[in-house]
């Protein structure tokens, strides 16, 4: 997989000043569906639930940030694909391991697509927890690596997310320097990162996982590989590619 090799950037400030316009969309439905991650009374994110029209501030949401160790693919890619999700979330970890894959051979290697990932850590104190260790792995240029293993494990539905069982599972990811990782655990500064971006998250009204923007699109839950096609297709006409 594409990644950059440095710490992510700060927000920018841009992101603040289209807010305002954005939540009025975002709550009355266009980006919250009824489909709770793992609320009983709510339909599975994996149901039918289709590309919504949305408004054109819903593009300028995409980074596009070459030194973005949370993003893969091209910077100048037409269409980008923001990731809203969380590491414990198994839709999500239905995404990652059914449709994830194919995305990147179809559309992030050729240089169509750009993806980006937004911590969303919305079910429980393990949520924040995995999204500090995406971040560790990540100083070391190694976030993807990281998510793969990481929803391999929250796919086989395990369920234990203690520091222990994260050191093993990072033990799998070539390169990557345990001691230096774990001392990252406990700084701070990614603790902040993850609880600032989860908030940015939860202001633009995304309540379920996982989430997706698709330029001025928006899809949820772990939807057929033929709705992220059928979209991001539309999105490329759109660009003249």
């Amino acid at each position: 997989m594409k990644k950059s090799k440095k710490r992510p950037s700060s927000i920018p400030w841009k992101f603040v000043s289209i807010v305002a316009v954005i939540v009025v969309t975002l709550t009355v439905g266009t980006l919250i569906g009824s489909m709770g991650d793992d609320d009983p009374a709510t339909p599975s994110p994996t149901g039918d639930t289709a590309a919504s029209p949305t408004t054109d501030p819903l593009a300028e949401l995409a980074r596009r940030d070459a030194n973005d160790p949370l993003a893969m693919g091209e910077v100048d890619a037409p269409v980008v694909l923001i990731e809203y999700a969380d590491f414990t979330c198994k839709y999500c970890g239905a995404f990652a391991e059914n449709t994830l894959p194919a995305l990147i051979e179809e559309y992030v290697e050729p240089g169509h697509v750009r993806i980006e990932w937004r911590d969303t850590p919305i079910l429980s104190e393990d949520s924040v927890t995995t999204a500090i260790a995406g971040r560790a792995a990540a100083r070391q240029g190694l976030f993807w690596e990281y998510y793969e293993v990481i929803y391999a494990h929250t796919f086989s539905e395990a369920g234990d997310y203690s520091r222990a069982v994260l050191l093993e599972l990072v033990g799998q990811i070539d390169g990557l320097d345990i001691e230096t990782f774990t001392a990252d655990l406990d700084d701070p500064k990614l603790a902040t990162a993850v609880n600032t971006e989860g908030t940015q998250s939860r202001g633009l009204g995304v309540s379920s996982t996982p989430t997706f923007v698709v330029g001025d699109q928006v899809l949820q839950g772990a939807q057929p590989i033929e709705v992220f096609r059928d979209t991001i297709d539309l999105q490329l006409d759109a660009a003249g590619r």
